[in-house]
């Protein structure tokens, strides 16, 4: 028989017969030689066989214009149900790995009740474990977003629970080597995740699988390298605002879960992560978008990791530019983003002269607006304070000589003891310029 009526006979079957079925004889203590807290699963091969036939099948609808409405609903019911068992299969793996003591060891010897679970716990690891590596295998987790929008609404919802199960079970588990390897070498899924984040049907499942993808450092770098920030940044521009919203909220993690490995990659693409970067801020785009996207500039540049980045940034006088228009903006709240950026220009002790420059030529005009900025603030905010400490920055600045530039490790020393840098926080002190 095919794997999916093996699949459709072992869910269909009581849990007593199915233990008979597997060959699970009573051994006299009234339970059939099963713990009460563990019953016997279809092997991961069946089981992992199952759901790819039923993949297959529905995969198949793409080539096919005859078949029926019910037919097609059919399919996805049998992927809908293969996804279940996956996932119960799954999460229980995940339980036992995680109350499964390290030093635990099955013994031939009659065990206690609280040894006899460590044994169980320990078998549905090994469990979860060959079906992991029987789902990468059978490559499951590109087949199954490949045919996302193909699936029915409960189908989609467990192939998404599905994708961000196998993520969040390989490190309990011991195969988060093996899944990174296996993303590694399937990049088409990126950019199958990508493409789906601006369909409708499906982009609330495809962010949230992008997001899942976070939790490793590596998956991280892959996604840029496949261009996800750029891609992001262009759906978080896109007119409905469901998708643009999940497209920033996406975007956000990426950036900031682990922030080594996507400030590596903004240091070396960096013109063009911010030529990007910098339509979000544009005066034609929505409110909410900009608003976020200053809020995400200010938390990467205000974090450790972003150092390097933050230096280049407050160097560019383009930027600085951008930063006191923004300033002038109808929204207040608008300006006090801007801000909150623009203060790290004024900050940083080793200004480049032509950074300078502008700040000098525009020192009166930047005094009048900072004051309209604090007249709302109560004067005890760390808000209000700041506001305070760069108007006097401003006020005591004058024409430097050009001097010659420091190298980017004393820079960075200098901007981390000056910007008083703790906790990723920012404390401005006055720096007079020379």
């Amino acid at each position: 028989s095919s794997p999916l009526a093996v699949f459709a006979s072992f869910i269909a079957a009581p849990r007593m017969l199915r233990a008979l079925l597997r060959g699970n004889s009573g051994n006299g203590d009234g339970n059939h030689g099963l713990s009460p807290t563990v019953e016997s699963h279809p092997p991961a091969g069946e089981l992992c066989s199952a759901l790819m036939e039923a993949v297959a099948t529905v995969a198949s609808q793409q080539s096919s214009n005859g078949q029926s409405h019910e037919e097609a609903t059919a399919s996805s019911d049998v992927v809908h149900g293969c996804l279940s068992a996956v996932l119960r299969r799954l999460e229980q793996a995940s339980s036992a790995a995680a109350r499964c003591p390290s030093s635990a060891r099955a013994s031939s010897t009659p065990a206690p009740p609280s040894a006899m679970r460590v044994v169980h716990a320990r078998q549905e690891q090994r469990d979860g474990c060959a079906l992991m590596a029987a789902l990468l295998d059978a490559d499951a987790p590109a087949q199954l977003v490949a045919c996302m929008g193909l699936l029915g609404f409960e189908a989609r919802k467990d192939a998404m629970r599905f994708f961000t199960a196998l993520l969040r079970s390989a490190l309990p588990l011991g195969a988060d080597e093996l899944l990174v390897a296996y993303f590694r070498s399937h990049p088409r899924i990126a950019r199958l995740l990508l493409e789906g984040s601006g369909r409708h049907e499906v982009f609330a499942h495809c962010a949230q699988m992008i997001r899942a993808c976070t939790r490793y450092p590596q998956l991280v770098a892959a996604l840029l390298e496949e261009g996800a920030a750029y891609r992001l940044i262009d759906l978080a521009q896109h007119q409905s605002f469901d998708i643009s919203s999940e497209a920033f909220s996406s975007l956000r993690e990426l950036l900031l879960v682990h922030r080594e490995a996507a400030a590596s990659y903004v240091v070396a693409n960096f013109e063009e992560f911010f030529t990007h970067y910098h339509r979000l801020l544009q005066r034609g785009m929505d409110y909410v978008a900009r608003r976020q996207a200053l809020r995400l500039l200010g938390d990467m540049l205000l974090d450790r990791a972003y150092m390097e980045v933050m230096l280049a940034y407050v160097s560019n006088e383009q930027f600085l530019q951008i930063h006191m228009n923004l300033m002038r903006d109808s929204s207040k709240i608008i300006q006090l983003d801007a801000f909150h950026v623009f203060k790290i220009f004024v900050a940083n002790p080793q200004k480049p002269h032509r950074v300078v420059m502008i700040l000098y030529k525009n020192k009166e005009r930047l005094l009048k607006l900072l004051n309209l900025l604090d007249s709302g603030k109560d004067s005890k905010t760390s808000a209000s304070e700041d506001l305070r400490i760069v108007m006097g920055v401003l006020t005591a600045l004058t024409t430097p000589p050009r001097r010659p530039t420091l190298s980017p490790t004393n820079v960075a020393a200098a901007v981390a003891v000056d910007m008083g840098m703790l906790g990723g926080e920012v404390a401005l002190s006055v720096v007079e310029a020379q």
